[in-house]
């Protein structure tokens, strides 16, 4: 098992970030080796993950039904200044990357087909996955510092 600090030290919001961050890198893996089904699945929960951390540090419980976005929209009422700024930029990406943390994994109807994921989604989709996924993770580290930091 591994080791790490508690709630209190900010151990689990910073867990998210690590596994956030990895997500983001194997998603950069899948896209390189033409995987863009993973590469969208990947950059989906690491924008997910990454949310889950910011919504720790301000002191909330993440979703469970991966929308982080209503969540941190709940709470962009109770945080003042650069951080109430900087979760309506997360909720926007999110917003963009939530459904397809679902539609990643499972067969896609189109008219009468069933489309697997890796036929449905091109090098397009997955380069913007990839991009909004990066932001996001890079705007939830800031965030998370700025509501740890309480400003």
């Amino acid at each position: 098992m591994g080791e790490g600090g508690g709630p209190l030290e900010g151990g689990e919001a910073l867990a998210y970030l690590e596994t956030a961050r990895d997500q983001l890198e194997d998603a950069r893996l899948a896209i390189n080796a033409g995987r863009y089904a993973l590469c969208v699945l990947l950059s989906s929960m690491s924008a997910e993950n990454a949310s889950s951390a910011l919504i720790i540090a301000v002191g909330a419980k993440p979703s469970r039904r991966h929308r982080n976005s209503l969540v941190l929209h709940r709470l962009s009422g109770l945080v003042e200044g650069e951080l109430r700024e900087l979760l309506a930029e997360v909720i926007h990406l999110l917003k963009r990357l939530e459904p397809h943390v679902t539609m990643s994994r499972y067969p896609i109807r189109r008219g009468l087909d069933l489309l697997p994921p890796e036929r449905f989604y091109g090098e397009g989709d997955a380069r913007e996955a990839l991009e909004l996924a990066s932001r996001v993770v890079e705007l939830c580290e800031r965030g998370v510092s700025l509501a740890s930091s309480g400003t």
